[in-house]
C-alpha cells in the first residue's frame, strides 16, 4: 500500500465496531475521508497524553460516549478521583445488545494521511509499533476519535488542530471540560472544588467522600 495509506477493518460481530461503523455512516461520503483522518489524529493526541486511554475508551463506547463517562475514564487513568465528586446523574440508556448476524462480515476502510502535522503524529505512532500490532493500534486510535465525536462533535477537530497537544491527562481533561461546556446544555463536568465555591461549605468525612466517589464510578461505568 502506498505511503500514507492504511487500511483497517471493522467487524459486524463486534458491538464496538458496529457502533464505530454507525458513527462513520453519519458523515456524508464526500467528507468521510477527512473525518476519518481527523478522528485518527484526535486518537493520536489522546495516546500522547496517556497510551492507556485509546485502549480503554473503546471499551466504554456503545455508540455514545457521554462527557460524564469520558471524565470517569480519564480520572481512573490519572488517579484524579476528586474530579469525580459531583458528577451529575446519567439517564439509564442501557439496552440489550441486538442479535449478531449469522455470518461474520468485515468492512474495509482506508485512512489517507497527508503531509501535515496531524498526519505526522499518527504516522509516527504507527511506525513505532510492529506490523503485528499496527492494526489494533490504528483501530483503537480511530474508535477513540469516533467516541470523542459523540461526546462533542467539534472535540476531535479541536484536538487534531492543536499546535501543542496536551502532554498529560490533566491537560486533556481541561480541554474536554471547556469543549463540553461550549456545547448546548453542556455543563456536566465541573472543576474540582467548583461546587464548593458556589455553595456554603459542608464538612464531609473522608469515608463519606470515598463512598461518593465509588458511587459515581459505578454510575459512570454503568455498573
Amino acid at each position: 500500500m502506498p505511503d500514507g495509506l492504511y487500511s483497517f477493518y471493522l467487524h459486524s460481530d463486534d458491538h464496538t465496531d458496529i457502533a464505530a461503523m454507525a458513527t462513520i455512516n453519519t458523515i456524508s461520503q464526500p467528507l468521510r475521508g477527512e473525518f476519518i483522518r481527523t478522528v485518527a489524529t484526535a486518537g493520536a493526541v489522546v495516546y500522547q497524553a496517556d497510551p492507556r486511554l485509546p485502549a480503554l475508551i473503546p471499551v466504554f463506547f456503545d455508540g455514545q460516549l457521554s462527557a460524564v463517562r469520558l471524565s470517569a475514564v480519564m480520572a481512573m487513568v490519572s488517579g484524579t478521583w476528586s474530579s469525580l465528586t459531583g458528577l451529575p446523574d446519567e439517564p439509564d440508556t442501557w439496552k440489550p445488545a441486538g442479535e449478531m448476524p449469522a455470518e461474520r462480515e468485515r468492512r474495509r476502510y482506508t485512512l489517507a494521511l497527508q503531509d501535515d502535522r496531524g498526519s505526522e503524529r499518527v504516522e509516527t505512532l504507527l511506525a513505532g509499533v510492529s506490523s503485528r500490532l499496527r492494526g489494533d493500534l490504528l483501530r483503537n486510535l480511530i474508535i477513540t476519535g469516533l467516541a470523542l465525536h459523540t461526546t462533542a462533535p467539534e472535540l476531535p477537530r479541536l484536538l487534531a488542530s492543536l499546535p501543542v497537544p496536551p502532554a498529560t491527562v490533566s491537560e486533556l481533561q481541561a480541554i474536554v471540560r471547556q469543549m463540553v461546556r461550549a456545547e448546548p446544555g453542556g455543563a456536566g463536568i465541573r472543576e474540582a472544588g467548583e461546587t464548593e465555591n458556589a455553595v456554603s461549605p459542608v464538612t464531609t468525612s473522608p469515608g463519606a467522600e470515598t463512598a461518593g466517589i465509588k458511587k459515581n464510578m459505578r454510575r459512570a461505568f454503568g455498573d
